[in-house]
């Protein structure tokens, strides 16, 4: 045996009978065991991710002391005592536990030893190439940031939306299950995906904590997680930080471009930002438009070079003119849309609300190669799809609308708008009980917003079911009281012949959107229809002339605008003026069924009966419901006419198809 054997077997027989093996081998069972509970305890306690890092460096640094304390002292059934050296005729204290501590300790370590082999050993869950990132859960002490944390959300779909590879679930679809009570795995079955992204945020003054998880939807476990610190200002490398592992867990191909044209470094700014698109998604409202373009404007003040937040008030400026029709809203959209399209050309935000703006004013073209714009940038995004499907329903290319329709609801199937967009397609082109079917989803999906609801009662008041139609207008105005439902629910009364009612609602119509036309124009019929009131009529049908002539100066082609001046001036004797306001309106060929039914009545009003009735036989010919055109009751005595009679001949029997209104 050599002289170094003999020094180790020496070294190891003097470890055993200082017992320092036991010790150690203790010490590393107590040290597992401490990091373990650690592991599990910590992050939910809210403690910061360096205490876990202070846990292992005093274990590692407690290592050597406690193998010192070993080799020096004995813990014996008389206390603590210092070991006899080798070879002294001391008889040995009685040591604490006896042998059994050993087997205890050796039994210890093999688990151990098992349990990190298999860790090893043992592969992650298959979590496949479909997410949903659901809503994170704020966690903030004053529970008043849940914006903030939906944010978030957002942000990693849009970073994971950029990586090739990844199917993902729009945010509608996975943030409708927000209260749904369902475990994982009926979670991930409900969203088509294979895997689920959740988390939570908590923010305290400028620091930020986001920990997230990452579960395999099919078995419901948990295959990743991670807890990311930093101030609010590194948002954007944590959300970038959560994207690249969750990328690597599913073992894509990681493709995630810069985030410097979009980002900003701005807390205040990134968080009015989020604030603004909060308010945007809600909609809806006067009041959540409002309270979103402000919230924008805050943030482009804080950072003025901050792209998405351009493009936000773009789009909420936009919707601002659509939902009231005021045209100095209009000027202040198309300028401020044209500078963000000037600064921020290629983000696909900013080509959305442009091809809807276009749209807007007439230039379908253009409204298309912004929308395509945005699907090259972003092949997946519904919103682009749904704008598309629009500008197409505006060429009654119907078909290929509902394509895009139906490929807008596959990327987000439980976003309640697109399913009444493609109700309302099916309804332009006649297939009531397929758009009745839509509708009904699209009120299902969100059974408190007043549009669905809308667009049924168009529904029934197309097939001249009055009675329906009301009920369902009427449902509109409990779920929120709207220019748009107390115009609806006025029609309704209108062609009931109860003109008193519909003037009561085109009142209110009018008191909450006075820049919008349409229910103006029927507030004078249904005063005008009353015996005696003409000149009471007069000051609103002057109201439809001013604001039909400057919605044509925005959209020189803004057809619906041009017959509802010729209608107007025409009511109130304009005669030579309302003529050349006709004589401005395209081949009548290419007008819809709206447009023609107001020029028809134009045409009616100036004593131009055979064009009138042209006009009334291609409306019908386009879908306008002939029963409608009968009901009205500014055509009751025109049905006594031989020539009117003829019309009815050959339309009494011809099936409906969609709403008519003229204003």
């Amino acid at each position: 045996m050599t002289k170094l054997s003999y020094g180790l077997n020496e070294l190891v027989r003097e470890l055993q009978r200082r017992h320092v093996f036991r010790v150690m081998g203790g010490y590393l069972v107590s040290f597992w065991v401490v990091l373990q509970v650690g592991d599990v305890t910590l992050a939910p306690l809210g403690a910061p991710a360096w205490v876990m890092l202070v846990l292992i460096a005093i274990g590692i640094l407690g290592a050597p002391v406690v193998f010192a304390l070993a080799w020096f002292y004995d813990l014996t059934t008389e206390g603590v005592r210092k070991t006899e050296a080798a070879g002294t005729d001391a008889a040995p204290a009685q040591v604490v536990g006896g042998r059994w501590v050993d087997y205890v300790i050796i039994a210890a370590l093999a688990l151990i030893l098992a349990f990190v082999l298999l860790q090893r050993d043992r592969q992650l869950p298959v979590v496949g190439s479909s997410i949903a990132v659901l809503p994170f859960s704020d966690l903030s002490a004053e529970q008043n940031n849940q914006y903030f944390a939906d944010g978030i959300s957002e942000a990693i779909m849009d970073r994971l939306a950029q990586i090739a590879g990844i199917q993902l679930a729009a945010r509608t679809s996975s943030f409708s299950l927000r209260d749904a009570g369902l475990d994982a795995r009926d979670t991930a079955q409900r969203l088509g995906v294979e895997s689920l992204l959740e988390g939570s945020v908590r923010r305290s003054g400028s620091r930020l904590r986001i920990s997230a998880r990452l579960i395999d939807g099919r078995s419901g476990t948990q295959v990743w997680s991670e807890t990311f610190d930093g101030a609010l200002t590194d948002v954007f490398e944590l959300q970038d930080q959560i994207s690249r592992a969750i990328a690597g867990m599913m073992e894509v191909q990681l493709k995630l471009p810069g985030i410097q044209a979009v980002a900003t470094n701005n807390t205040q700014a990134y968080d009015q930002y989020l604030r603004g698109r909060d308010q945007l998604r809600r909609a809806g409202s006067t009041q959540n438009l409002n309270q979103a373009v402000e919230y924008f404007q805050n943030a482009l003040q804080a950072d003025p070079n901050f792209a998405l937040a351009a493009a936000g008030l773009c789009r909420a400026r936009w919707e601002q003119y659509e939902l009231l029709r005021d045209p100095q809203l209009a000027e202040t959209a198309m300028a401020h849309c044209r500078t963000t399209e000037q600064r921020f050309p290629d983000l696909a935000e900013t080509q959305i609300a442009i091809g809807s703006l276009l749209l807007g004013t007439g230039e379908p073209d253009l409204a298309e190669q912004a929308f395509r714009n945005a699907l090259t940038r972003e092949t997946n995004n519904a919103e682009a799809h749904a704008g598309l499907a629009m500008t197409l329903l505006r060429r009654d290319d119907l078909a290929a609308a509902a394509q895009q329709t139906r490929r807008a609801i596959e990327l987000d199937p439980a976003y309640w708008r697109y399913h009444a967009q493609l109700a309302t397609i099916l309804y332009f082109d006649g297939r009531f009980e397929p758009a009745f079917a839509a509708v009904q989803q699209a009120i299902r999906l969100n059974p408190n917003h007043p549009d669905p609801f809308n667009l049924l009662g168009a529904i029934y008041f197309a097939r001249a079911e009055f009675l329906k139609a009301g009920d369902a207008f009427a449902q509109s105005i409990r779920h929120e009281p709207n220019s748009v439902a107390y115009s609806n629910a006025g029609t309704n009364y209108f062609f009931a012949n109860e003109f008193a009612r519909a003037e009561a609602m085109f009142q209110r119509a009018v008191e909450l959107a006075p820049g919008d036309p349409r229910p103006v124009g029927f507030l004078a019929w249904s005063i005008r229809a009353q015996p005696g009131r003409e000149a009471d009529a007069e000051p609103y049908h002057w109201t439809v002339v001013r604001t039909a002539t400057e919605r044509l100066a925005i959209n020189v082609q803004d057809n619906e605008a041009r017959s509802a001046l010729a209608l107007h001036l025409a009511a109130l004797d304009h005669e030579i003026a309302a003529r050349a306001a006709l004589d401005g309106l395209d081949d009548y060929g290419g007008l819809d069924e709206n447009v023609l039914l107001t020029t028809g009545f134009a045409h009616y009003l100036l004593g131009q009966k055979m064009l009138a009735i042209q006009a009334f036989d291609l409306a019908i010919g386009k879908g306008l419901p002939f029963s409608l055109l009968q009901a009205d009751p500014r055509l009751t005595a025109a049905w006594n006419d031989a020539d009117f009679a003829a019309l009815a001949a050959r339309h009494q029997n011809a099936h409906p198809t969609t709403q008519g209104e003229s204003s």
